[in-house]
């Protein structure tokens, strides 16, 4: 498993709510860049990510699957699933579980007299089976302080590279081996979902290159 890339779910640059998000039917140029032929492409990597609070529809596709999400601001917005594209497990889509769309972009919806995310490209999400509020204090506790270790809290700055790091996640920092091994039983708990934050957290956030989905 490659390094997670140091940044943090808080970063609403990286991880905006769904009013920061940009709509569909607009040249957003926080988000996008037009290119000479017309086409729009990212400027950089940015993730929706919310909590899902109703699921009585997630099974139904004629209703686009759609689930009600709490996003990071406390606000509860929806998520609707066209898929043209990809595989997801729709039965993951459950109340409690948190739910992360890559390039996640704003549309009206008539119907509903509402905008909503629509999600058309499935493997551009992933669904992680924990509470919105357990992934944003694991990650700030280990993805946001990676240059301190986790058993002692000592800076681990001047390691470089060098620093023991849990041989599972990558998340969990140490300075020491000792610390390492006196941490493995608190860090059990987490490590797994360490695990599915680092595969939100592992890519160039700062510049486009190619679209990354979860899956291929």
């Amino acid at each position: 498993m490659a390094l997670p890339t140091h940044t943090s779910l808080q970063n609403r640059v990286y991880f905006p709510s769904f009013a920061e998000l940009p709509r569909a039917d607009e040249l957003d140029n926080n988000y996008f860049t037009e290119q000479p032929n017309g086409m729009l492409l990212p400027n950089r990597t940015w993730t929706f990510l919310g909590e899902i609070v109703s699921d009585s529809l997630s099974q139904l596709s004629v209703l686009g699957h759609r689930v009600e999400v709490r996003d990071v601001t406390g606000g509860v917005h929806s998520i609707l699933f066209f898929p043209s594209s990809g595989t997801l497990d729709m039965s993951e889509l459950r109340v409690g579980h948190t739910v992360f769309v890559r390039y996640a972009m704003r549309c009206f919806f008539s119907d509903l007299a509402t905008e909503a995310i629509k999600v058309e490209e499935l493997n551009f999400v992933k669904v992680i089976p924990m509470n919105l509020d357990t992934l944003l204090y694991t990650a700030a506790l280990y993805f946001d302080r990676q240059g301190h270790c986790a058993c002692c809290g000592a800076d681990v700055a001047s390691l470089g590279g060098g620093a023991p790091r849990c041989e599972r996640c990558q998340a969990a920092v140490y300075c020491s081996p000792e610390c390492r091994t006196t941490n493995s039983a608190v860090h059990c708990s987490f490590c797994p979902l360490c695990c599915e934050l680092s595969e939100i957290f592992n890519l160039s956030f700062d510049s486009f290159i190619e679209w990354v989905p979860f899956r291929q």
